[in-house]
Order: structure tokens, then sequence, then C-alpha cells
């Protein structure tokens, strides 16, 4: 093989590799903000919903 196409490979390898690890990454902190998200809303309802039992009855 010639210097040319070892780097390309390179190249390619890194891009490759790149574009996996920065969509990962991606997926992870969507992850933990939809989660913090929907802690937010349940504690919300909670809420919400022991403050109007004493309400009812």
């Amino acid at each position: 093989m010639t210097g040319t196409a070892i780097a390309l490979m390179l190249v390619a390898i890194v891009i490759i590799w790149g574009g996996l690890a920065v969509s990962v990454t991606a997926l992870v902190s969507r992850g933990r903000r939809e989660a913090r998200a929907a802690r937010r809303a349940a504690v919300a309802a909670a809420r919400e919903h022991l403050g109007n039992a004493g309400t009812q009855g």
C-alpha cells in the first residue's frame, strides 16, 4: 500500500470513530435530560396530588 492510501485509511477511521463517539455522547446527554424532565414532572404531579388530597373528602 502506498503512503497516501494509508493516510486516507487513517483519516477515514478517525472520522468514523469520531462520529460514533459524538453520537453516543449526544444520546447519553439526551437521555439524562429527558430523565431529569420526567423526574420534575413526576414531582410536580405528586405535589399537586398531595396538595389536593386534603381538600377532598
